[in-house]
């Protein structure tokens, strides 16, 4: 498996894609044309037949469900030679700040990428601190996530205040989807908002959030202790069969090498690069290899993140709760 800091400088482009596969074909020193850069959206369902899931679709979102797993119960996670605070306890630090800022208000609770283990965990802590969670709405892409959600929320959820939008999570905003008089708190987690530029996400926040309602997200930041957690989550089991499964799904049976690379990647804010963490595989086929992006996701600091969430003026930061490494924050915001 590769392991690499690309640090050459990189043209400005267009978007992240056009930076990415720039970035990479510098480094790598291969042709731009042998990059390709799937869709985020086209490894979470069939393009042709968005409702149908099929095995490879389930693993994906089993994997999804094992990392969170793994990340609420290995209390070691985060922690450092002289200070504990687990993911766990950071979210749990969160979760307290949500109760302050909503106190009786009754609560719609807004899924952004559904997986069971944290949702669960939020959810029940949250009636355990008096909230009333009079609807939970679970927004995803992959099918393979309804069904599995509905129940394993049973217990916490009854049926009539369950619902479930197949969509992308920018169409939100577009559907009906809202208890009228109800605040809503709308999650992202797993660092799937560096998936997107951070100008997207907070103009998709700014259409599906109603003045007062709140956003929960995870990301994985860049930290004092530099970028050894960053390169050793890439590195678990989880994410490399997540990598080689979204190479199947394009490439069945290819022969490939797995690697992580961080490429610069300027977001045309004060112009200096943001860093982005990049999963590929290198596909050697006869000829020349081609590289195959199976995901990328920027890592901001943490300053950095709370000023670009604020930067347009329509949201507000209310806390970041991080673990003892400052490796992964979660923020909590507010529109106003």
């Amino acid at each position: 498996m590769s392991q690499q800091l690309v640090d050459a400088p990189v043209r400005q482009a267009t978007g992240l894609v056009d930076q990415i596969r720039s970035g990479l074909a510098m480094y790598l020193r291969v042709p731009e044309e042998s990059i390709s850069i799937p869709q985020n959206v086209d490894k979470y369902h069939h393009r042709d037949d968005p409702t149908k899931s099929d095995p490879a679709l389930e693993e994906v979102f089993r994997l999804m469900w094992a990392l969170n797993e793994r990340g609420l119960s290995d209390r070691r996670i985060g922690n450092t030679s002289m200070r504990e605070r687990p993911l766990v306890d950071a979210l749990d630090a969160v979760l307290g700040d949500i109760a302050a800022e909503l106190g009786s208000a009754p609560l719609q609770y807004t899924e952004l990428g559904p997986e069971p283990v944290k949702t669960k965990y939020i959810i029940g802590d949250l009636q355990r601190r008096g909230l009333d969670i009079r609807r939970y709405n679970g927004v995803d892409i992959n099918p393979a996530s309804r069904e599995t959600m509905r129940r394993e929320l049973a217990a916490l959820v009854p049926a009539e205040r369950f619902s479930y939008h197949q969509t992308l999570f920018e169409n939100l905003g577009e559907t009906r989807y809202r208890l009228p008089g109800v605040r809503n708190l709308v999650t992202m987690l797993g660092f799937e908002e560096g998936n997107e530029h951070p100008a997207d996400i907070n103009e998709m926040l700014e259409h599906i959030l109603e003045p007062g309602d709140l956003f929960l997200s995870e990301m994985q930041i860049l930290s004092d202790g530099g970028w050894h957690p960053i390169f050793n989550f890439y590195q678990n089991d989880l994410m490399r069969r997540f990598s080689k499964i979204a190479l199947e799904r394009s490439r069945p049976h290819a022969d490939s090498e797995y690697g992580v690379y961080l490429v610069p990647v300027s977001l045309g804010t004060d112009g200096a690069p943001t860093m982005a963490a990049v999963t590929a595989e290198r596909v050697h086929e006869s000829g020349a290899d081609s590289i195959f992006v199976t995901n990328y996701c920027l890592k901001f600091a943490l300053q950095e993140y709370r000023h670009l969430r604020e930067e347009s003026g329509r949201l507000k930061v209310l806390s970041q709760r991080t673990t003892a490494d400052g490796s992964v924050v979660f923020q909590l915001t507010q529109r106003i």
